[in-house]
């Protein structure tokens, strides 16, 4: 019943999303899949604003993938583009160095400030979602938010600062 009332609508938001039917159509079918195999574990206070959060998660998931580039052989280096040829090992080290001063920047939040961050940028909940979620008002998360990207933007900048300090001197 819950499958044939909402798979029109999440099918449409998922191709809203990607713009490919058979993609949205897989999506979709393993969102319901999983709300069926997590049946018992979920506790879903509003049906459709978790739906809407999972077509989110889905889609971004499935376009990182899509944006993933696949290993590439060629005989000759010179047949290869520089991007491919270029070694990323450099950036996936200081990727994970930012990551390490994001939540530690983080865990200098208050609390609630943190949790309210953590669900609009890392769950991809709405303001709305999030208030109806933590029983608050939606202009509250928008001040929890501001102050969550003040916080992370002086932090970062010092972070960026000491680094270009340290590393071109």
């Amino acid at each position: 019943m819950v499958y044939d009332r909402y798979w029109r609508r999440t099918c449409a938001a998922t191709y809203a999303r990607l713009g490919d039917q058979v993609v949205c159509e897989d999506i979709v079918q393993d969102i319901f899949l999983t709300l069926w195999t997590e049946r018992t574990r979920l506790q879903i206070a509003a049906f459709p604003g978790h739906l809407a959060a999972a077509v989110r998660y889905q889609a971004a998931r499935y376009q990182r993938a899509a944006d993933a580039s696949p290993l590439r052989y060629a005989d000759a280096l010179d047949t290869l583009s520089t991007d491919a040829a270029h070694n990323h090992g450099e950036y996936h080290l200081l990727y994970r160095d930012l990551k390490g001063h994001v939540a530690a920047a983080l865990g200098q939040l208050p609390p609630r400030c943190r949790e309210i961050f953590l669900l609009s940028r890392l769950q991809h909940f709405s303001n709305d979602e999030i208030a109806q979620r933590l029983y608050i008002s939606r202009r509250s998360v928008e001040t929890r938010l501001t102050t969550a990207l003040h916080h992370l933007r002086l932090t970062l900048k010092l972070v960026g600062m000491v680094w270009l300090l340290v590393h071109h001197a």
